[in-house]
């Protein structure tokens, strides 16, 4: 008689478990099994009026489930308030309430998957995908990146703990940041934009040799810190841009516009063909932008990219073909050469020389 009671709660304990383990298809099977053997029962026993539609039934099985029992159908005959309470009503609210529990449980485990990195975002498109994460360097990047295309879904892969970081951007856990299962999972083949920002230039050689196996929609941009990986990732991944930099914010730049880190490199590299000169105007005493550049281009090959004002403010970029420069001002130039300290566009049309007193 005392192992009765051991042998019940094994059983429920053993039930419970199952329970807790059952999918989708057998809870709904358990619950198809008792709604027809209710609906049976309370037909035999001459509660027509509970049964007399699919829809009556289901109606009257929910509200008795959910324990609402707002009284409108209710069993009339002793068998029938007898079959109910001992079989429909314990049934029914066990079922309802094993599903309400299974959907919170589900959900809430989703989301603590999704809290400690474990989520899946690899359904995601037009998204960032940033690859590592470097303390006060990747926050930077992204107010780069959302000053230059606006708002946009973040992923962060990362080998260590994000749990308890800015909640505006969902992570990935990794394992190693070449893992490409974890990659996948970050949705890396449908992004918009990745960016490879590691803590060490190996893990972001070893990362954009992972992507380089991958097809990806987005640009692509990995940071080094040394020439040198960045050298390797060119020649083995040409599909990735790499950026060799002090700042972010060129990292940025490369994402909105393709190839600006290796225009810029170039620019003021003093190895690589064409490069970033400054020289002073010599004469005529004033000549317009448009002029200025057309002088140039005949004359030198030169292409003019902005002048600084005669008052040494900031220089100016942004060229306006009537704009006047004027003898003595220094103007920035792209060419292969760099040409003397001053130079003379008096040749140039809209030359014109200064009035007396100017």
């Amino acid at each position: 008689m005392t192992l009765f009671p051991t042998f019940a709660m094994q059983l429920m304990r053993r039930a419970a478990r199952h329970a807790a383990q059952a999918s989708w298809r057998f809870t709904a099977l358990v619950t198809l099994g008792h709604a027809l053997s209710a609906a049976l029962g309370l037909l035999l026993l001459g509660e027509a009026a509970l049964v007399s539609s699919v829809t009556q039934f289901a109606y009257f099985y929910i509200v008795t489930g959910s324990s609402v029992g707002y009284g409108d159908f209710s069993p009339s005959s002793e068998a029938g308030k007898i079959f109910t309470a001992l079989w429909v009503i314990p049934g029914a609210i066990s079922i309802f309430a094993f599903v309400v529990g299974k959907i919170i449980g589900e959900a809430s485990m989703g989301m603590r998957r999704i809290m400690n990195g474990h989520g899946d975002f690899s359904e995601k498109s037009g998204h960032l995908v940033v690859i590592g994460r470097v303390e006060g360097q990747t926050d930077r990047l992204l107010e780069e990146t959302r000053h230059l295309h606006g708002a946009r879904a973040v992923v962060i892969v990362s080998t260590h703990d994000l749990s308890g970081t800015r909640a505006e951007w969902d992570w990935i856990r990794a394992t190693s940041l070449a893992n490409i299962g974890d990659l996948r999972r970050a949705g890396v083949p449908n992004a918009d934009f990745v960016v490879v920002l590691a803590e060490s230039d190996d893990e972001s050689l070893t990362a954009c040799l992972a992507l380089g196996t991958m097809e990806m929609a987005g640009h692509c941009v990995a940071f080094f810190r040394d020439p040198a990986p960045a050298d390797l990732v060119e020649r083995h991944c040409p599909t990735i841009e790499t950026v060799t930099s002090n700042t972010v914010e060129q990292v940025a730049r490369s994402l909105s516009d393709p190839g600006a880190s290796d225009l810029l490199r170039r620019l003021v590299s003093t190895r690589a063909g064409a490069t970033l000169h400054s020289t002073r105007i010599a004469a005529p005493g004033r000549i317009t932008v448009a002029a200025a550049m057309a002088a140039l281009l005949d004359r030198y090959g030169a292409t003019l990219i902005g002048f600084r004002p005669a008052d040494g403010g900031e220089p100016v970029l942004t060229l306006q073909p009537r704009t006047e420069l004027r003898a003595g001002q220094t103007i920035y130039y792209i060419a292969e050469a760099r040409l003397p300290g001053t130079v003379g566009l008096d040749d140039a049309p809209n030359a014109r020389p200064s009035p007396p007193g100017a």
